[in-house]
């Protein structure tokens, strides 16, 4: 009887341990990525500010390649209802999914047509963490390296599969629109928000 409690006692401290020791690598782990999202903030904000301070151009006139993280920067995405602000990237792919927004397809910054953004649904709220308080009607202004700002006006927000291509067409021929998509429901689904100039 001693013995079969001993055993017991045995197992108990040693799955307490094994539940200590990961517990402890979970937490070393969520600080390391609040760390990496930290520093991430601060050069998101260096590269907004670059954007900002180029000189306002004509459509015809050169822009300046300004880079992230290695990857071509394009414009700025800026949704003050879920105060968030990011520089687009140009390509979209697994890495510079986590840099920062990303375009998907060939749409042109603040042209006619639709432009098609993605980015992660991050649980601290960043990236695209909190496009779903998004509603009908809320703005999104997107800045391009010409320095023209085009505010987008919210007009549809619906959940797709994630092979559905025809988020990256223009609802409306002749028009400046914009798409936003983010993952939703463990990744099975995608979050689509469609916006148009005001």
């Amino acid at each position: 009887m001693k013995h079969s409690k001993s055993k017991k006692i045995k197992i108990s401290s040693i799955l307490l341990l094994v539940l200590i020791i990961a517990a402890i690598v979970l937490i070393v782990f969520i600080c390391a990525k609040f760390n990496e999202r930290s520093k991430n903030n601060e050069a998101v904000k260096a590269v907004i500010a670059e954007v900002e301070s180029i000189p306002e151009t004509d459509k015809e006139e050169s822009i300046p390649y300004i880079e992230y993280e290695g990857y071509q920067v394009i414009g700025t995405i800026k949704i003050p209802k879920i105060n968030i602000e990011y520089p687009i990237l140009a390509e979209s792919n697994e890495t510079s999914l986590e840099k920062s927004i990303t375009r998907v397809g060939n749409g042109e910054v603040n042209e006619i047509g639709n432009l098609t953004m993605a980015g992660h649904n991050y649980i601290d709220g960043s990236m695209f963490g909190k496009i779903d308080k998004l509603e009908k009607g809320d703005e999104i202004k997107i800045l391009d390296l010409h320095k023209k700002e085009i505010t987008y006006s919210i007009f549809d927000i619906y959940v797709t599969d994630p092979n559905d291509v025809s988020v990256l067409d223009a609802r409306e021929k002749g028009k400046r629109e914009i798409t936003l998509i983010s993952c939703t429901n463990g990744n099975k689904n995608r979050l689509i928000i469609k916006a148009r100039e005001i």
